[in-house]
Formats: structure tokens, C-alpha cells, sequence
């Protein structure tokens, strides 16, 4: 989802990022070589437009006035903002440098960052930003960001750079609040995506075709993303246009991603003393999955997984 969310943020066009110069980096070398190649087939120009950097030390002396960063763990978030913000040169404290964070963590290592980004400056500042909407979403250039601000300054500041990445901004609070939604949301998100494929296996075994369970799903009470963007059943998906599970389940959300996400919610819940019982199988689901090597694969992929294939 990063490549094609920085792709899109690369993008030239005519708006008030039309002077800005991009510069991104990863810690594996192929994926850099990957994407300078996307860019140079989008258009992108890297003399002008686009650069890489060599390493985040080198990233954080080129002085940014932003960073955004779409990264998989909270340990790796805590690694990355902490080394740039670091390293940030001394004229980058009068001028402040706004880090918006758009991986799914837990609220409390977001506000953790935002406490740190602010004592290395008060005029630093850090959002939690996480997405919505898969890949599909970042590729379409129509993802929901749910941003956690500490101001309605910063809240304007970031709306050139994430619209140019998705459709929707949307303030969900101070820090730690983007993040929080997120979570709450992934976690309907994983119950929901088990229903379908629950309903999808039925459906199958009782003699229905998959095209038409899915469209009639799709205009009734059942209809949701998980039914009509990402169905699980391949032939459901293909007859739908979009869905990981028609491309073998590659190129989605994957299952230790949602596992990942589960963990992160349900640690939360245990903080804040709620119950959590249909989240809690939800995690047993994609865990059993995911140590049946399913972990790669899209999350509908728990579809083939309850069907014993």
C-alpha cells in the first residue's frame, strides 16, 4: 500500500505541493529500485521531482517539512520517527517538520511519538493517520485517513498532502485518536469479513452460485465492504470486478496484518477493561490461519481456510 500511496503523493500536478520536492525511502533496496520504476512509467520525473534517500540519518539532514510514513508494527514506527526526529538538523527546529504516520498502531505509542516529536521541538508535530480502504484504495488514490491532531493548524497543514492520496480527511481528535478508530474499526472490519465467508461457504454447499449470493448480498442488509469491494469467493470477485481473492488472494490486506491489528485491539480493550468476546475469536480465526501459512495472503482468504482447502 506504501508504493502506491507514495506514488500517488509524487504525482505531479497543478496544486500547492506543485514545488515540492519528494523524497522517499525503504530499508530494502528492491522495493526503492521498484518504485523510482513506477514513477519513471507514471511520468514521475526523478530529477525534478523525486528522489531517494540513502538512509533515514541522510533523510533527516535533507531538513523535510514532512514526513509521512506507512510502516507495519509499532516498533517499527517507534524506530523510524525516533531516528528522523533525531536527526533533524538545527534550522529544522525553528522551522518545524510535521510527521504524519499513517501505519495502523496502538493509541498510546501514538501519543507516545507525538510527546517525543515535540520535546526534541514545539514547532515539530506528529498525526497518526492510518488508512482505509486496502489496496485497491491506495492505487485509486480514494483512501480514508483518520487523523489524530493535536491542533486544527496542523489539521489544515496535512489535508494537500493525504488528498492527495485518498478522498476523505477526517479529524477523529487529539493524538492517538486517528489510531483509535482505526482499530475499532478493523475490529468490525474482521468480524465482518467471517460472516461473508461463513455466508459464502454456505451458500456454495447449498447449490447457490457465488455471482449471484454476492449480488443479492449486495442489495440487501447484509451488503458491506467485505461483500462487495473484497468478497472472499473468487468467482464472486471476478463477477464483481475487485477482490484479492480473484487474484489468488494476493495483492490485499494480509491475514498477519489483520492479526497484527486484532492483537493491537484487543491489548487495548484489556487496557481500558472492556470485553471484547467476538474480536477474541476473530483472533483465534486469523491466528490458526496464519500458522496454517496463510499469513500473506488477503484476509478473505479465511473463506479457504473454514472450507478445509
Amino acid at each position: 500500500m506504501g508504493m502506491q500511496m507514495a506514488l500517488n503523493l509524487a504525482k505531479q500536478r497543478e496544486d500547492e505541493l506543485s514545488n515540492m520536492q519528494f523524497t522517499v525511502y525503504d530499508m530494502n533496496e528492491a522495493n526503492i529500485s521498484t518504485f523510482m520504476k513506477q514513477a519513471e512509467t507514471a511520468g514521475i520525473s526523478n530529477s525534478t521531482v523525486l528522489q531517494s534517500a540513502s538512509g533515514l540519518t541522510a533523510l533527516a539532514e535533507a531538513n523535510p517539512d514532512f514526513v509521512v510514513t506507512s510502516l507495519p508494527t509499532c516498533e517499527a514506527s517507534e524506530s523510524v520517527v525516533g531516528e528522523i526526529s533525531s536527526n533533524l538538523p538545527s534550522s529544522s527546529c525553528a522551522t518545524g517538520c510535521l510527521f504524519i504516520d499513517t501505519s495502523t498502531i496502538s493509541p498510546a505509542v501514538s501519543k507516545k511519538l507525538h510527546k517525543q516529536v515535540k520535546a526534541v521541538s514545539p514547532h515539530h508535530d506528529y498525526v497518526d493517520a492510518p488508512v482505509s480502504g486496502g489496496v485497491k484504495g491506495a492505487t485509486d488514490a480514494s483512501l480514508t485517513f483518520m487523523t489524530g491532531c493535536s491542533s486544527e493548524d496542523t489539521f489544515q497543514k496535512i489535508q494537500p498532502l493525504l488528498k492527495r492520496m485518498g478522498k476523505a480527511v477526517l479529524p477523529c481528535g487529539a493524538s492517538g485518536s486517528g489510531s483509535a478508530v482505526k482499530l475499532c474499526n478493523n475490529a468490525a472490519l474482521a468480524a465482518q469479513m467471517i460472516g461473508i465467508c461463513e455466508a459464502m461457504s454456505l451458500g456454495e454447499s447449498l447449490g447457490v452460485d457465488p455471482k449471484v449470493l454476492a449480488n443479492v448480498m449486495n442489495v440487501s442488509t447484509a451488503k458491506c465492504w467485505s461483500s462487495e469491494v473484497n468478497n472472499p469467493h473468487p468467482i464472486a470477485a471476478k463477477g464483481i470486478g475487485s477482490g484479492a481473492s480473484a487474484n489468488n488472494y494476493l495483492g490485499g490486506f494480509g491475514t498477519s496484518l489483520m492479526l497484527k491489528d486484532l492483537n493491537l485491539v484487543l491489548d487495548a480493550a484489556v487496557e481500558e477493561g472492556k470485553s471484547m468476546p467476538v474480536t477474541g475469536l476473530s483472533r483465534q480465526l486469523y491466528s490458526l490461519a496464519d500458522n496454517r501459512g496463510l499469513g500473506r495472503k488477503d484476509f478473505g482468504v479465511m473463506l479457504q481456510f473454514l472450507n478445509g482447502t
